[in-house]
């Protein structure tokens, strides 16, 4: 059953939608969904309570930064959250760390340019230079992404087993020890060592460097953005302009081509599959 209106992470006129736009065009409605965090429940809160019951509904977010270093694959990512013990599929997560990873790939600004793109295998060099330049803050960025706290959880006010927990020993020193026991967990999810944010960064590095998994396949690791900004003098030498001014140029290329712009990248295209065949 196709998706009829997907969600989509970043405000009206992101990059995001208005490429994406592009990409569905013809597919399915696509809206802009605002911020990642919370767009997964709004999903799943319009399915629920049947808001628009005559429509499939499904959402895409940026990759992001993650443990997942495995060999890319060209396909989105299943966006899956729990509700009731139970994995839900809310739609689909970019593979790519974000929408700037798509733009600034050397097929894209190929086909968007045309004659006005720069010499590709010039710009290849550009690119991978830049990727050079950010290895060690992008393994810092990973490392300290990866340390995060999970989101702010409630205190946990109650203990004990059974569908509704009630415990056996009621006494004051049990309710004592209970309460610092709940306390001393809590803060272990809250909470974050430097020691250990450093070890991430220590065992990130060599991947991050020249030579390893992430630097090899830095379009879907790095951050788009960042590289982007590690092309500046590169971008100025080429005639494209400021870093942010060139995506912009990409993006509305992209809004007026002629061509089937999902056709440019298999990802592109293995998304409009995906939101055809969708089985919510």
């Amino acid at each position: 059953m196709p998706v009829d209106i997907l969600y989509c992470e970043g405000g009206k006129d992101s990059p995001d939608i208005r490429v994406i736009l592009n990409l569905l065009l013809g597919v399915c409605t696509t809206r802009y969904g605002g911020s990642k965090y919370g767009l997964d429940q709004k999903i799943l809160f319009i399915r629920q309570n049947r808001l628009l019951p005559n429509s499939v509904i499904a959402g895409i977010k940026d990759g992001d930064f993650n443990e997942d270093d495995s060999v890319p694959t060209n396909t989105p990512r299943s966006w899956l959250i729990k509700d009731n013990n139970n994995n839900i599929q809310i739609g689909w997560s970019w593979e790519r760390k974000e929408i700037e990873n798509y733009l600034i790939d050397p097929e894209v600004v190929y086909r968007a340019l045309g004659a006005k793109a720069p010499p590709i295998d010039q710009y290849r060099l550009a690119l991978e230079n830049s990727a050079r330049v950010i290895a060690e803050y992008t393994a810092a960025r990973i490392a300290l992404s990866l340390s995060r706290p999970q989101k702010l959880l409630p205190l946990k006010n109650c203990w004990g087993t059974g569908r509704h927990p009630f415990p056996i020993h009621l006494a004051e020193a049990d309710c004592r020890q209970e309460i610092q026991s709940i306390m001393q967990e809590y803060l272990q999810n809250q909470t974050i060592q430097e020691n250990n944010i450093m070890a991430k960064f220590e065992q990130l590095l060599p991947d991050c460097r020249p030579g390893g998994r992430r630097f090899e396949y830095f379009l879907t690791f790095f951050s788009g953005k960042d590289l982007l900004c590690g092309m500046r003098s590169a971008l100025s030498s080429f005639g494209l302009g400021e870093p942010f001014v060139f995506r912009e140029r990409i993006v509305k290329e992209i809004q007026r081509s002629p061509d089937q712009a999902w056709t440019w990248l298999p990802e592109w295209n293995q998304l409009r599959q995906l939101v055809n065949s969708f089985i919510p």
